[in-house]
């Protein structure tokens, strides 16, 4: 639940029209926003999640949700899509989804 209220709250947030003030939209930490949103969402679907089902259909829910958002920025203030955005978005979600992977595998062994 917790990866499902800051996906609606990253997603509201974005489509604020003071937002790209707000969330740094630009700038030297606007692309480590983007890839720390999107691993902390990949790792806590991953380690929250039992069934790998439930697992793969989380983090394709987050793939498509950063072309999402993108797209909806881009209509909402006339603009164009920032592919790095959804580029970076991607990568987020690789890194979570490995990381939460790790995590869960390491404490499966775990006595």
């Amino acid at each position: 639940m917790l990866a499902v209220a800051l996906s609606c709250a990253a997603l509201l947030l974005s489509l604020v029209a003071d937002s790209r003030v707000w969330l740094h939209s630009s700038g030297g930490l606007h692309v480590w926003y983007h890839l720390a949103l999107f691993a902390v969402l990949a790792l806590l679907a991953i380690y929250i999640s039992k069934r790998i089902s439930t697992r793969l259909v989380w983090l394709l829910a987050f793939l498509l949700l950063g072309p999402g958002m993108e797209y909806a920025e881009a209509a909402r203030f006339n603009g164009a899509i920032e592919w790095n955005d959804v580029a970076t978005d991607t990568v987020g979600v690789v890194l979570g989804g490995l990381a939460g992977w790790l995590i869960t595998r390491r404490a499966a062994k775990t006595p």
